[in-house]
């Protein structure tokens, strides 16, 4: 249970640094570019899809305590990845701002919802490279590589459906989601070769 505790209250601190630097570096950003292309153009707009594109928050949170219990040391290996993935992508947003036009969504319900979303990210920037779509790899990598059991194909299967997602929702274009790819790798590599060790005695 004290594990399980620990974990969990790292997941949340991990949370807080990533919506406060995300939302933070805002503060500094200016002349804003389009990442839009033709592509985007011709991937639907589906708002039922908001539904599939909101359990990227309950899939960071859960997917690490799973693989805490079945392999800690992938576990370190991941939670370096993603903090790394979280300050890197920063980086980025500050280097390079960017942004796109959104879609109005309808007044039905499924079209409310993706409002709500819309709202979340109340600016509509910092699109490339996608942290929904970079962390959504590692989290691919890590099952397939390191876990075992149901929780492989399930954890898989919704981080791919996400990174679908977040195009159907218009929350990112094919830039964002192609840009995710090489931050992903990076991040891998680094959090493989470098020793961050120390990440993992905070919850073990």
């Amino acid at each position: 249970m004290n594990g399980i505790i620990k974990v969990a209250a790292f997941q949340c601190v991990l949370l807080a640094f990533q919506i406060i630097l995300y939302f933070g570096c805002e503060c500094f950003q200016k002349d804003f570019h389009d990442v839009s292309s033709p592509i985007d153009d011709r991937i639907p707009f589906l708002e039922w899809t908001s539904v599939i594109y909101s359990l990227w928050f309950p899939l960071i949170t859960v997917f690490p305590i799973l693989l805490f219990y079945q392999n800690r040391d992938a576990y370190v290996f991941h939670i370096t990845a993603m903090i790394l993935e979280i300050v890197l992508s920063v980086i980025c947003y500050l280097s390079y701002p960017t942004t796109f036009s959104r879609p109005k969504p309808s007044d039905r319900l499924r079209g409310r919802f993706m409002s709500l979303i819309f709202k979340g990210s109340y600016r509509g920037v910092n699109c490339a490279p996608s942290l929904h779509c970079s962390s959504c790899y590692l989290i691919i990598l890590t099952a397939l590589t390191a876990m075992h059991g149901a929780a492989v194909f399930i954890s898989a299967i919704v981080a791919i459906l996400i990174v679908i997602s977040t195009m159907t929702t218009k929350q990112h274009t094919d830039t964002d989601v192609l840009t995710a790819a090489p931050m992903f790798l990076l991040c891998s590599l680094i959090a493989k070769l470098a020793p961050f060790g120390f990440i993992g005695s905070l919850v073990t």
